[in-house]
């Protein structure tokens, strides 16, 4: 490896500022005088001009005196001859050299225009660069901040049930707000690659619209806002767009002009232009707000990158920027654009387009107003659920969550900290002619990872459904997990309402009246935690027998695996008692050294893990 090549992976000092700390301007090497330059060409000229002008006149001497010797003429007319032929050869060299010294200097100076514009370039990208990072650290740190603090006035034991839960509103806003910015930055990403692709699919334009309206609406209502929608002439029950990023694009946008308006409310107006009998009609959906407006002059640059109305927008009211930009990006990758008109004091109207494909022959929706009602019961504790899911994930947070959540539905869950042991748990239920209904399968897990563990499975003939979940949310990662053999697809931070989604595709799913099943449902869980309960304390004398095994043959990745698994469960079944010790006995597997310390530390796990007697029993030993 060359050891002289330049490095290109860090982020470059302006390249002024180095000049600067050289001495000045003058060491610039584009604002450098010429003079260098010159007399390296001169020297080039002059190296091609030094042989010509001692071998020619060599030749043509020796060529003369040969005809002086032969009697051509005599010595005075051979010295004429000598001093005319000289001359002439001189010139024509001269001249020839002149033409190669000019376009030398030109393409000298073609080179410097060159290096000149390549300068700007990386000037303007290490600009960029600088912006990027300076505002998404600031945009990171912001909801980071709010997160940490709040979580730790959740566990002050001292503030009220009503102070705790607003607490937790602030934390999860916050986490929803760094899931939007990280997705932007990935959009960013992928625009910048040129990989960002959109498909074209039938979707109800009016039901796309209600969604996003009724995602929005607590927000608008919260600030005492009206948020309304109007249909202008007809409109058609399906266009064929992409509505994942259609609803991007209404979500950014509609979000800022509530974000943005103090008063008055926000209006959405959704037509067909120009007509449907047209070859390419548009979809178009005008958002009209009563905020504050923005001046002419800032409107230019708005949909550019990190652009804000001022630098006052960003710390009144948070936000990177990257909004607009993505939305533009997105509305012409669609076929449309997006418009604004806007004055200062009287609130902006920006008017989305998108193509629709034709329309000729579709179907008029004569009442869109009752298709933007967005019936979703896939939202929790009011569904019931049937059937047995294997959950293969090694973060014990992410256990914990998924219990907690899916056990509220009826489900019978089991846990594999990696992929090995889900595969092992897996083949043996199939085995036992009692298969997991479902696979929730992480695609990141030590020993094995889920791509392998699905491969395996699908080789030996394994056709249950299999859910990838997944903290990479880029269209290869999604078409690696297909690939691998997974049914779908669901990306990390998990969101309850997607994966209920993805789980209804392949369970049965029944929805629950909230008043009428609420009791069924809390008695359900609590059924279902004790089933769990039952079953830890059930297996939890062969795991420790295992972990004894393992520090027996001083194999400490099993110990680790199977202490994790303890962790998971025990946080799955809600004991919180024992949650904690399985957590010091997996860190004591990690960390402790000293085999012997480390079998101390699981007996102590076994005796402080033993279930509490119940009163009943207490008195019966009395």
């Amino acid at each position: 490896m060359n050891q002289n090549a330049p490095k290109l992976d860090y982020l470059a000092p302006d390249i002024s500022d180095l000049a600067r700390q050289r001495g000045g301007a003058s060491n610039d090497p584009l604002n450098r005088p010429k003079s260098g330059e010159q007399n390296q060409i001169t020297r080039a000229v002059a190296r091609r001009l030094l042989p010509a002008c001692i071998v020619t006149p060599a030749l043509l001497w020796w060529g003369l005196i040969f005809g002086v010797h032969r009697g051509w003429y005599d010595l005075e007319t051979c010295f004429t001859l000598f001093v005319y032929s000289v001359t002439v050869v001189f010139g024509v060299i001269v001249c020839l050299n002149l033409k190669r010294l000019s376009r030398m200097d030109a393409e000298q100076a073609d080179t410097r225009d060159k290096l000149k514009r390549a300068k700007e370039t990386a000037e303007a990208a290490n600009r960029f660069k600088s912006a990027f990072f300076a505002n998404i650290s600031h945009e990171i740190r912001t909801p980071l901040t709010a997160i940490n603090g709040f979580a730790e006035l959740l566990l002050n034991a001292e503030r009220t049930e009503e102070e705790r839960l607003a607490d937790a509103r602030v934390i999860r806003r916050n986490g929803e707000h760094l899931l939007t910015l990280i997705n932007d930055i990935l959009d960013l990403s992928k625009i910048e690659a040129g990989k960002m692709s959109v498909e074209r699919i039938l979707c109800c334009p009016a039901g796309v619209v209600g969604e996003v309206c009724s995602m929005l609406r607590q927000r608008a209502v919260e600030k005492g806002l009206a948020l309304e929608v109007k249909f202008d002439g007809p409109i058609p029950k399906m266009i064929r767009t992409d509505p994942t990023r259609l609803r991007q694009v209404l979500i950014n946008l509609i979000a800022n002009a509530i974000k943005f308006t103090k008063e008055g409310g926000v209006s959405l107006a959704v037509s067909v232009k120009p007509s449907f009998r047209v070859e390419n009609p548009l979809l178009e959906i005008k958002i009209t707000d009563t905020g504050m407006g923005i001046p002419l002059e800032q409107q230019a640059e708005l949909f550019q990158p990190f652009v804000q109305g001022d630098a006052t927008i960003s710390r009144q009211y948070g936000g990177s920027g990257l909004g607009l930009a993505i939305s533009r990006h997105f509305a012409q990758a669609l076929g449309g654009d997006i418009a604004l008109t806007s004055k200062p004091g009287r609130g902006s109207t920006f008017t989305i387009t998108v193509g629709t494909g034709p329309l000729a022959d579709a179907a008029i929706d004569e009442h869109p107003e009752q298709a933007m009602d967005v019936q979703d019961h896939f939202t929790g504790p009011q569904v019931r659920i049937t059937g047995s899911v294997l959950v293969a994930e090694d973060g014990t947070d992410n256990q914990a969550l998924i219990a907690a959540r899916l056990s509220e539905t009826g489900l019978k869950l089991e846990f594999a900290p990696n992929g090995k042991i889900a595969y092992e748990k897996a083949l043996a239920a199939a085995q036992r002619g009692t298969p997991f209904d479902l696979i929730l399968m992480d695609v990141q897990m030590p020993v094995m990872d889920g791509f392998e563990a699905t491969l395996q499975l699908r080789g030996k003939g394994y056709r249950g459904p299999i859910i990838a979940l997944t903290a990479n949310a880029m269209d290869r990662d999604r078409s690696k997990c297909l690939s691998a053999g997974c049914n779908d697809f669901v990306t990390k931070p998990i969101q309850m309402e997607n994966l209920f989604k993805a789980i209804g595709r392949y369970l049965t799913v029944v929805p629950v009246a909230p008043k009428a099943g609420l009791s069924q449902d809390s008695a359900a869980a609590a059924a279902n935690r004790a089933a769990l309960v039952q079953k830890f304390y059930q297996e939890l004398p062969g795991e420790i027998e295992q972990i004894e095994q393992a520090i027996v043959r001083q194999d400490r990745v099993r110990v680790k695996e199977i202490s994790q698994l303890v962790l998971g469960k025990a946080a799955a079944a809600g004991l919180k008692d024992v949650a904690p010790q399985a957590a010091k006995l997996m860190q004591s597997a990690e960390s402790e050294p000293s085999w012997m310390n480390l079998r101390q530390a699981v007996i102590d796990f076994a005796k402080d893990s033993q279930p509490e007697p119940k009163a009943d029993s207490k008195r019966d030993a009395a």
